[in-house]
């Protein structure tokens, strides 16, 4: 259950802002957009500078380019606050709409999960597949060489900032939202204790600032995160906001509050292209079906306003309203309770969610013939540690069943245990 509540809290305005920035160049289309997205954030962070303060790049950003033709899959990069150098920020991109292999295979494998291996304490702990895919690729990435940090991955830059106290945030927005929470546990798990721990003498203090994310995992891994952070996880939705009422089924908020989310203005007896989106919200339904996805603790609710001023078009259905009003909401939407102006960095994401989703929802016929028109196409290609494989294509492909154990296999090894267990 979340808390209805303003934002007023200085650092969640710069963490915010950050995570904005995290988005540079999901417009642009080059095998190596590094470069590109470090000028894009030091332009932002100068532009921002009386908001939120003075912020410099130390390492990154780092980024995955997949698919032809090449689109940003994931990007972070971290910061250092000019006024108090103990504290550093760890932004991660969300979605890049532009990108059919970001926008539908990591936000939506959601039909597996996996073992949380870090820590015993962690009984039960489940997280989405999507999420764990997210997480190899976030550890194996390493920014070009004449960015700060060049060469190295994130944990190895951090084993050189710990020789004193730091105060470390992990943040993200939407896809960056469900990844956020996962890294941090991952940190705080692998900080000491191991014989690659990075951390071994405690200097770090881990916290969580998230916006606008989808559920990364099930009811043991939310409590484990509540317990490992406390008030240092800070998860914040907007109440109009389709995207964090994934992936629980039931409960504040949820899939099932996506039907009325929008009423009384998109409704289903309003329209009858509202098939199409029973369609979608069903497809969401059913991915995520008997999965235990349960929002972190701490949530809080920002009240959201809906609005009309983006249907410029005056016929528009009820299913392209929605999908508008998902775009506003889960972007524009966040941008008065957390001071941020659109000026500090051009927004490159769609205003509306994935046109290729949108079509699919609209030619079938439920969300069964949904899920298997995605099992139908040609497989894509996607990034798992290191490796280049094919992407599952539904719950029933058996390429799910190889890409969960290649998955387990990494994360347990580095956890120092058997997949099996």
């Amino acid at each position: 259950m979340s808390t209805t509540a303003t934002i007023d809290t200085p650092t969640q305005i710069q963490t915010f802002a950050l995570t904005q920035f995290a988005g540079a160049a999901q417009a642009q289309s080059l095998p190596d957009l590094g470069p590109a997205a470090s000028e894009q954030i030091t332009q932002a962070l100068r532009n921002a500078a009386s908001t939120i303060g003075e912020w410099q790049i130390v390492w990154g950003p780092a980024v995955l380019t997949m698919g032809n033709p090449p689109h940003s899959v994931n990007l972070m990069y971290v910061v250092k606050n000019a006024a108090d150098p103990s504290q550093y920020v760890i932004a991660i991109a969300g979605t890049n709409f532009n990108s059919l292999i970001d926008s539908v295979l990591e936000d939506l494998f959601v039909f597996a999960q996996v073992p949380w291996f870090f820590n015993p304490l962690a009984v039960g702990a489940q997280i989405s597949l999507g999420a764990a895919i997210g997480l190899l690729n976030l550890q194996n990435m390493k920014p070009d060489a004449q960015l700060p940090g060049g060469g190295r991955t994130l944990v190895e830059f951090l084993r050189t900032i710990v020789s004193q106290k730091v105060q470390i945030t992990v943040a993200g927005h939407s896809l960056g939202g469900a990844l956020a929470p996962v890294v941090a546990l991952w940190l705080a798990d692998t900080a000491q204790g191991q014989q690659s721990a990075w951390d071994p003498q405690r200097n770090a203090t881990i916290g969580v600032d998230t916006f606008a994310g989808p559920t990364p995992g099930n009811l043991a891994f939310s409590l484990y995160a509540g317990l490992r952070f406390g008030k240092r996880l800070r998860p914040v939705y907007n109440t109009l906001d389709c995207v964090p009422h994934a992936w629980q089924e039931f409960g504040e908020p949820s899939l099932s509050e996506l039907f009325s989310i929008y009423a009384p203005d998109i409704a289903p007896k309003i329209d009858v292209s509202y098939g199409a989106l029973a369609v979608l919200i069903g497809v969401f339904q059913l991915l995520a079906a008997n999965r235990g996805y349960t929002p972190l603790p701490n949530l809080v609710a920002i009240q959201g306003t809906y609005t009309t001023a983006i249907y410029q078009d005056p016929k528009l259905d009820a299913f392209h309203k929605f999908l508008l009003q998902v775009g506003y909401q889960h972007i524009i939407g966040y941008y008065g309770p957390f001071q941020y102006q659109a000026k500090w960095m051009k927004p490159s994401t769609p205003t509306s969610i994935s046109q290729d989703l949108a079509d699919l929802a609209s030619n079938s016929a439920s969300a069964q013939e949904f899920v298997q028109a995605l099992q139908n196409r040609q497989p894509k290609q996607i990034q798992v540690g290191g490796v280049v494989v094919d992407a599952p294509r539904g719950p029933d492909d058996p390429q799910t069943a190889r890409v969960s154990a290649m998955v387990q296999a990494a994360l347990a090894a580095q956890a120092g245990v058997s997949a099996a267990q």
